[in-house]
C-alpha cells in the first residue's frame, strides 16, 4: 500500500503537468473545450434518463429474472492494459453476475490521454457506463458542466448504503452544483504530510537521529553534517519532477479547485479567499529555500534534474527529498520521515477527488452502475482481486497473513481504484519497512492511527467558467514563476513581487473575487 501510495503521488505528479494544460486555458483546459462542447447536445439525453430511469428502476431487490445488463467500465492505466486482463474480468464476473445480475467489460485507458478517450468515446455514441476521472479534480466540474456524465444522488440514496455508509465525509468531494456527480475511491490514507524523508543509511552512518529533527534548524545541521563529510552527494532534492522544495517546509492551504487564490481562515472567523504569493507562510518558505541553495544543500541543476529522488536515495546519490506524501509508515527500508512542528495534514477536496468515479451521461443503466460501485467498496475479495489479482496465480499468502507479489508480472496496478483501500491484504515488503511492526493487526493498526485536519472548505468545488480566460492567462504566469521561486533558485525578495504583480495584471483579482463568491454562497447553504 506504501509503495503504491508513493507511485500514485509520483504520477500526480506528471498527470497534474497534463492536467494543468486542461486547467489552465480552459482551451485545452477542460479536456479540450471544443470537443466538450460538441458532446454536450449529444448528451443532453442524460438527464431524461436519471429522471425515467429512477423511476423504472427502484425495486426492492435487484432483478435476476431480466438479462444481465453489461456494464463498461473505464479504468486507468500508466501505459497499456495488463496481459492478465481477460482473466481477471472473467473473475470479477463470476461475481457480478452472481451478486447484481450484470456482466462487466473493462477497458484500460491510459491516464495521459483520458481527456481525449472519453470525448471520443461520448462524440462518437460509443458505450459507456463508468468512467473514472485520475486526476478527479481536473475533470469533474469541466465533464458535470458539459453533460458528460450525470447526476446519481437518486441511484445512490436506492442503490448506494454501502458508499454512504463507508465513506461518509467523502461525499462531498463528489459534489457540484447541489448535485452528487461521482464516488470518490476510499485509500487508507487519503492525504500524506509535508515532510522530509532522510537516507538511514546516511544517518546510521554520521549517527544523526532523524527522531530528534522537530524544527527547520535541526534539519539545517543534518544538511550541513552530510555537505562537509560527502562532498558526491546531493544533499536535498524535490521528491519528483516538477515538485518544489518549499512545498515541503509551508503550512498546508486549502486551493478550493482550479484558479488562482487559496482559501484563509481570519481572525473573525471567516474563509477569505486570498493569494498565495502575498501569504506569508509561503513567502518565509521560498526564503528557506533560497538559502538552502545558496548553502549548497540544493543541486545547481535542480530544475533540469529528471531522476526520482527516492532512486536516488536507494542509490547513495541523495541524503534526503523534500515530499508532500509522507503517510503513517513514517518511511521506508531506505530512508526515515521527518515532519517538522509535527503538524496534521489539512484534508482539502481535491485531495479526496485525486481518484473519482462517475457514470457517463449515455449510460443506459445509472441503476447498475451504482450497484457495482455498492457492491466493490464492501467487497474484499473484489478489492484484493482488482489490485492485486487471484490468489495463486498472481500472489501467494505467507504464514504471517502478508502477500507477496513478488512473481506478479501479468497483473500490476500501482494504485488501489476498486472497493476500499482498507480492505487490501497486507504485502510482506510493506510491513518488513515499518519499523517495530510485526503482525498484520500492528501495520493496520498504524495507518489507521493516521491524524487528519479538514479543511474547513471540504466539499467546495470551485467552477471556474465564467473565469477560465484570466485563469489561462495566471496559470502561465505561474509556470514562469514558481519552480525557480519554489526550489530557491532566485531571491524570494526580488521575485515574489514580480510574480504577484504580474497575476494582478493578469486578472487574479476577478478569479478570487469569483471563487469569494461562489464559497460564501456554498457556506450559506451549508
Amino acid at each position: 500500500m506504501k509503495k503504491a501510495m508513493s507511485l500514485v503521488l509520483c504520477v500526480v505528479m506528471l498527470v497534474t503537468m497534463v492536467a494543468c494544460g486542461n486547467q489552465k486555458g480552459e482551451g485545452k483546459a477542460s479536456l479540450e473545450e471544443t470537443k466538450i462542447t460538441d458532446i454536450t447536445k449529444q448528451t443532453e439525453t442524460g438527464t431524461q434518463i436519471l429522471e425515467t430511469a429512477s423511476e423504472e428502476k427502484k425495486t426492492e431487490g435487484i432483478n435476476f429474472n431480466e438479462e444481465p445488463y453489461t456494464l463498461n467500465i473505464c479504468y486507468a492505466v500508466g501505459g497499456e492494459a495488463q496481459p492478465d486482463l481477460a482473466l481477471i474480468q472473467e473473475k470479477l464476473n463470476e461475481i457480478t453476475l452472481k451478486e447484481m445480475n450484470a456482466q462487466v467489460k473493462l477497458e484500460a485507458v491510459s491516464l495521459f490521454s483520458m481527456a481525449n478517450v472519453y470525448a471520443l468515446k461520448a462524440s462518437g455514441q460509443e458505450k459507456m457506463d463508468l468512467m473514472l476521472l485520475f486526476p478527479g479534480y481536473s475533470y469533474l466540474t469541466a465533464f458535470a458542466n458539459s453533460n458528460l456524465i450525470m447526476p446519481i444522488e437518486e441511484y445512490v440514496d436506492t442503490w448506494g448504503g454501502n458508499l454512504t455508509k463507508s465513506l461518509g465525509e467523502m461525499m462531498e468531494a463528489g459534489r457540484y452544483k447541489g448535485h452528487l456527480y461521482a464516488i470518490p475511491q476510499k485509500n487508507v490514507i487519503r492525504k500524506g504530510a509535508n515532510g522530509f524523508l532522510l537516507s538511514r543509511a546516511l544517518c546510521e552512518k554520521y549517527k544523526i537521529e532523524p527522531d530528534s529533527i522537530k524544527t527547520i534548524q535541526d534539519l539545517e545541521a543534518a544538511f550541513e553534517i552530510i555537505k562537509e563529510n560527502e562532498p558526491g552527494i546531493i544533499v536535498l532534492m524535490p521528491e519528483a519532477a516538477g515538485s518544489s522544495i518549499a512545498g515541503s517546509i509551508g503550512g498546508y492551504f486549502d486551493t478550493c479547485g482550479t484558479g488562482g487564490g487559496i482559501a484563509q481562515m481570519q481572525d473573525d472567523g471567516k474563509l477569505k479567499i486570498v493569494n498565495q504569493t502575498e501569504d506569508e507562510n509561503f513567502i518565509n518558505a521560498c526564503r528557506i529555500a533560497y538559502e538552502w541553495y545558496q548553502k549548497g544543500y540544493i543541486s545547481k541543476d535542480i530544475l533540469t534534474m529528471q531522476e526520482d529522488a527516492g532512486s536516488a536515495i536507494r542509490a547513495g546519490k541523495c541524503f534526503a527529498l523534500a515530499a508532500n506524501s509522507i503517510n503513517a509508515n513514517m518511511g521506508n527500508a531506505y530512508a526515515q520521515a521527518v515532519l517538522i512542528d509535527d503538524v496534521p495534514p489539512m484534508l482539502t477536496t481535491t485531495d479526496d477527488q485525486l481518484i473519482i468515479w462517475a457514470v457517463a451521461s449515455s449510460c443506459e443503466r445509472p441503476d447498475k452502475a451504482v450497484q457495482f460501485l455498492n457492491m466493490c467498496i464492501a467487497s474484499e475479495e473484489i478489492t484484493n482481486l482488482m489490485m492485486y489479482g487471484i490468489e495463486g496465480t498472481h500472489y501467494k499468502v505467507l504464514e504471517d497473513g502478508t502477500i507477496d507479489i513478488s512473481d506478479n508480472v501479468n497483473w500490476q496496478n500501482p494504485w488501489p481504484m476498486f472497493g476500499d483501500g482498507s480492505l487490501l491484504k497486507v504485502r510482506a515488503d510493506e510491513m518488513a519497512s515499518m519499523p517495530g511492526v510485526t503482525t498484520t493487526e500492528e501495520y493496520q493498526k498504524k495507518l489507521a492511527s493516521w491524524n487528519l485536519e479538514l479543511s474547513p472548505a471540504y466539499g467546495f468545488n470551485f467552477d471556474p467558467e465564467k473565469v477560465k480566460t484570466q485563469i489561462a492567462a495566471c496559470d502561465a504566469i505561474s509556470d514562469e514563476f514558481r519552480l525557480v521561486i519554489s526550489n530557491g533558485t532566485v531571491d524570494p525578495s526580488t521575485q515574489m513581487d514580480k510574480w504577484t504583480n504580474k497575476l494582478y495584471d493578469a486578472g487574479l483579482q476577478d478569479i478570487m473575487d469569483e471563487k469569494q463568491k461562489q464559497l460564501d454562497e456554498w457556506l450559506a447553504s451549508k
